[in-house]
């Protein structure tokens, strides 16, 4: 795999109007996405590569429950 088809990920958070309780976000998203369509902030410490055909339409990651593993 090359380093082109890969994205680093990232969890984030966003505050919905309500600035004492920011919501985590249940996906993953490239920096360029939180910061621009999201604009939440970025929780460093989470980053995951995963491959760029794993975004899904809207440029986030989503984990699917499979039953078969740990998320």
């Amino acid at each position: 795999m090359t380093s082109t088809s890969t994205v680093t990920v990232y969890n984030f958070k966003v505050f919905d109007g309500n600035a004492e309780n920011p919501r985590v976000m249940g996906f993953k998203a490239p920096r360029a996405v939180i910061e621009s369509r999201f604009g939440g902030e970025i929780l460093e410490g989470t980053a995951e590569s995963v491959s760029l055909s794993e975004l899904d339409d809207t440029g986030c990651f989503r984990r699917l429950r499979t039953g078969w593993g740990e998320l």
